[in-house]
């Protein structure tokens, strides 16, 4: 008996949970208006503060004051990671914060500074920034407006992506590939020829002439080598072989009288 009464109640407080949350939803005031008109397109983890904005307005003839309070989820990031600001023209305006798993509200301890009115909008604004080591997600807002009472007058709703480090960028660098060694001073480095008594040669840009570019050099003077004394020379040995042939055929014709003479004992014969 006593589990099924748990039960009964349990079930009980659910259908009041969802009642009381669908009448607060259409239980706004009509002739009221919440817009948001400065919502960030993204979030980065680490990055500047952004700016949220948002303005109510009425067509109603009486006035009446206005404390603002914004509902905030989020989905990937840590509600520890996010930084909220409600801010006016005078600086900081003090808020009250309550925080359920992922959800935050955050609500105005005073009213709006200014009035609502026919013609005449009251905005709040609100600086936010997510921590360095904030994870990629999104954020949702729905900004609420109540009057002096307490009565839900309107809301509105709207959401950002928020972008966080690149994990790669936390990592340490990769180490570049240390530079070749410089040669060492030991290794053998040619040394230029050096010339007469230490000193180096003369630059002088053009090719040291050869032995061939000197002859040809000197037969273009028309100073070319005598021919006197190899004329003589072969002159020298014509005149000894027609000498020695003179000689011989001189020996000859001695011998062949000789042979060819009768003797003086056998003329008689």
């Amino acid at each position: 008996m006593r589990h099924r009464a748990a039960l009964a109640a349990t079930a009980l407080a659910v259908a009041v949970a969802t009642l009381a949350l669908s009448g607060r939803a259409s239980a706004v005031e009509p002739g009221f208006a919440v817009r948001i008109t400065d919502l960030p397109a993204t979030f980065g983890a680490g990055a500047e503060s952004r700016t949220l904005t948002v303005v109510a307005s009425t067509d109603r003839a009486r006035c009446q004051k206005v404390r603002w309070s914004l509902v905030l989820r989020v989905d990937g990031p840590d509600l520890d990671e996010i930084d909220v600001d409600r801010v006016e023209e005078d600086g900081d305006f003090p808020v009250r914060v309550q925080t359920d798993g992922d959800t935050a509200r955050i609500t105005d301890e005073g009213l709006d500074p200014g009035q609502l009115c026919r013609g005449r909008t009251v905005t709040a604004r609100y600086q936010i920034s997510f921590g360095d080591d904030a994870d990629t997600g999104r954020v949702l807002f729905q900004p609420q407006a109540f009057n002096a009472a307490g009565t839900l007058l309107q809301e509105a709703a709207g959401q950002s992506p928020v972008v966080g480090q690149d994990p790669a960028a936390t990592e340490s660098p990769t180490e570049s590939p240390s530079p070749s060694p410089e040669p060492s001073g030991t290794e053998e480095t040619e040394e230029p020829d050096e010339g007469v008594d230490g000193e180096e040669p003369a630059a002088t840009g053009e090719p040291e002439p050869s032995e061939d570019i000197d002859a040809a050099s000197a037969s273009a003077d028309g100073e070319g080598p005598s021919l006197l004394g190899p004329g003589l020379i072969v002159g020298a040995v014509l005149v000894f072989l027609g000498v020695a042939l003179l000689l011989r055929l001189r020996m000859r014709s001695r011998e062949t009288a000789r042979h060819g003479a009768v003797p003086a004992g056998h003329a008689g014969r």
